[in-house]
């Protein structure tokens, strides 16, 4: 039996300067809601397992205060999808 040919291209790995983390994006999106909340604007956002409608606020360090409904909540950073 003769061996199998191995024709395939080498994979090749793409790396980035400086690999981008999901934290730096989810500070990048809480500095500019900070940032809205200096300029008297609502901000209004959706968390995951809670729904739309969420007012911020405040922007902690890693935490959102937030506020829907007489309800209140502190939810994580990343509790907050990107792209809000």
């Amino acid at each position: 039996m003769t061996p199998p040919l191995l024709n395939a291209q080498p994979a090749r790995i793409h790396r980035r300067a400086v690999p981008s983390t999901a934290g730096s994006a989810h500070a990048r999106q809480a500095e500019k809601h900070r940032e809205a909340l200096a300029r008297n604007e609502p901000v209004v956002v959706r968390v995951d397992g809670y729904g739309r409608g969420w007012y911020v606020e405040a922007v902690a360090d890693g935490i959102y205060h937030l506020w829907r409904d007489g309800a209140t909540l502190i939810a994580a950073w990343t509790d907050v999808p990107l792209g809000q």
